[in-house]
């Protein structure tokens, strides 16, 4: 069995995967964490150094992930992706075909969900492998 999950940082992507470890213990499957960065909206010299603190603070934080997940036993990838959220994690699931797509829901609702978009919700919607939201 091989599960992706979505990780941006965020206490509730930390529960998502939690839920994950403990629901699937005896299971141990293979654990694809997947985090997104979004690139800057200008290419000024200021957006440029924090696109480079956010990149390299993700790659730490997932590899710290990575360690404490596969002390547990389960076998772990990791891939970090640059642009849209949407649209870098719909691509790595259409890549990697994974049995379950886990990810949080930051909890918007109503007419800002619909405004902003949700990255839980698009997902739900287009991708091709089932997609288990955890609610905040």
């Amino acid at each position: 069995m091989h599960i992706m999950i979505g990780l941006d940082g965020s206490a509730l992507a930390e529960r998502a995967l939690e839920r994950v470890l403990t629901l699937f213990e005896g299971v141990a499957p293979t654990v694809m964490l997947v985090s997104v960065i979004e690139e800057p909206l200008d290419a000024s010299d200021m957006d440029e150094q924090l696109f480079d603190k956010w990149r390299s603070e993700r790659q730490g934080y997932l590899k710290e992930t990575a360690e404490k997940v596969a002390a547990q036993g389960f076998e772990v990838d990791v891939l970090i992706a640059v642009g849209d959220p949407r649209r870098m994690l719909r691509q790595a699931i259409e890549r990697a075909t994974p049995d379950l797509v886990v990810v949080g829901r930051r909890g918007a609702g109503g007419l800002e969900e619909m405004r902003l978009g949700s990255v839980s919700a698009y997902l739900a919607r287009h991708a091709a492998s089932d997609v288990l939201i955890i609610r905040g």
